[in-house]
């Protein structure tokens, strides 16, 4: 899948509608891209989308009440952000019962272990 990134070259954008997730993920990855950010609202990603080089993102499926679906918004974001790398999105659904379109790199359980979660987002290894 292209390149494994430098982790100083790399963005994370982490989002996810639970703080404790966002934390806990920019606590795992820490040592494994160069900048991690979160945001809880679809609103908040494309603002920072929009605004930095972001070269990677982990999106939940479920947003939250009132929210569009993660894979329905990130979908079209490598399109509309030519920096991207690689798009993930993490899901408590039964991954069978979801589209997985193309422009999503991966579909991932949210009980993926992060070692492993870090190296399909092709970051690489460090050690901890």
């Amino acid at each position: 899948m292209g390149k494994v990134a430098n982790d100083s070259d790399t963005v994370l954008l982490v989002v996810d509608d639970e703080s404790a997730v966002c934390r806990a993920l920019k606590r795992l990855l820490r040592n494994k891209a160069g900048e991690i950010i979160s945001a809880e609202t679809p609103r908040d990603a494309e603002t920072i989308l929009q605004t930095k080089r972001v070269t990677h993102v982990i999106c939940d499926h479920l947003l939250g009440p009132g929210q569009p679906l993660g894979l329905d918004i990130a979908k079209t974001w490598k399109s509309k952000y030519p920096s991207l790398q690689r798009v993930a999105i993490l899901t408590g659904t039964n991954l069978k019962e979801l589209e997985h379109p193309a422009s999503i790199d991966h579909m991932l359980p949210k009980t993926t272990d992060p070692v492993k979660l870090a190296e399909i987002m092709g970051f690489s290894p460090t050690t901890d």
